[in-house]
């Protein structure tokens, strides 16, 4: 087995780091980590002596009553190789719970990543976990679509395909958003998901910045009836095979018509051609965190397919 060097890092640079071993979840990159809580973070690693690179990394942040993983992005927990040896995996969780000791909170909190992005890693994981002495506090229903080469019409269901072709009947137009004026997508967002009484989960400020510094990740795709917009999502290029649905906004004057179900099918086209594997349409929640049987229902309609995304906690 190979040795391993264990390093704990305050708030480090790009450069400070050895280089992840393959192409890692956007949201445990040292760059976007540094959006976080003002750029305050420990990132624990473990780097392999003989490839001189990270196999596996936690950053987490220390907030006032708990230590958590992350603190302002969908998930962080702990990314590590496939091949990385159970006793490095143990080794670093024990590291890991003596640096967050440290902290002097009483508890750590890991927001995991859905099970399909890493399914093999989800499952050592959680088992590690509980030997560990974590409790699982919170378990997220997560819907996806898998990347085929099947067109998404035939996937879908059959009122899903009417809503479709009634879009298209009436020429609606998908698009990649590629220079968007941020302030029409901040004030449609906003207005859209006011009048169906969703709550804004970020700022308006926050989702500027996170648009501007990384516009080659946060990606704003479009349906416009015209030049009226009738549909948008913003969406997060996670890895280079895994783009997250993350912020959709639908105009309710266009109810009967459904354009997210063309924006839908834009998406799918965009995955094809960009070798994107799957598309996560996220969990289905509302602003008590509960449930909404009807997202849930229209997701599987459009073919999605389940995973969990898990949430643990450890009193320290």
């Amino acid at each position: 087995m190979a040795a391993y060097r264990f390093l704990l890092q305050h708030n480090p640079h790009r450069s400070d780091t050895p280089p992840f071993h393959q192409d890692g979840f956007f949201f445990n990159e040292i760059e976007h980590l540094r959006q976080q809580a003002d750029g305050h973070f420990y990132l624990l690693t473990a780097v392999n002596q003989s490839t001189q690179q990270t196999d596996i990394r936690c950053a987490f942040f220390n907030q006032c009553n708990q230590v958590v993983s992350p603190t302002a992005a969908p998930f962080g927990s702990i990314e590590f190789t496939e091949t990385l040896p159970d006793a490095v995996l143990d080794q670093f969780l024990e590291t890991l719970l003596s640096s967050v000791r440290l902290l002097k909170k009483p508890t750590l909190r890991l927001v995991n990543y859905p099970d399909c992005y890493a399914p093999q890693q989800a499952n050592r994981l959680t088992t590690k976990l509980f030997e560990h002495g974590f409790r699982l506090v919170a378990a997220h229903q997560n819907l996806h679509l898998s990347i085929s080469n099947r067109p998404f019409e035939q996937a879908i269901r059959p009122q899903e395909r009417r809503r479709l072709r009634k879009c298209l009947r009436a020429n609606f137009r998908f698009q990649y958003w590629a220079n968007p004026v941020l302030a029409d997508v901040l004030t449609f967002i906003t207005e859209t998901r006011q009048k169906l009484g969703y709550r804004f989960n970020i700022s308006p400020e926050r989702l500027t910045e996170l648009l501007c510094t990384f516009p080659d990740k946060f990606l704003i795709f479009s349906v416009t009836d015209g030049s009226d917009l009738a549909a948008l999502a913003i969406t997060v290029r996670v890895r280079q095979d895994i783009l997250y649905y993350f912020l959709p906004a639908s105009n309710p004057v266009y109810q009967t018509f459904s354009p997210m179900v063309l924006l839908l099918d834009g998406l799918f086209a965009y995955c094809q051609q960009h070798h994107i594997q799957l598309l996560d349409l996220g969990v289905s929640l509302d602003n008590l965190h509960t449930p909404k049987p009807g997202l849930i229902r229209f997701k599987r309609n459009l073919g999605a397919s389940e995973s969990v995304k898990l949430i643990f906690e450890k009193d320290l």
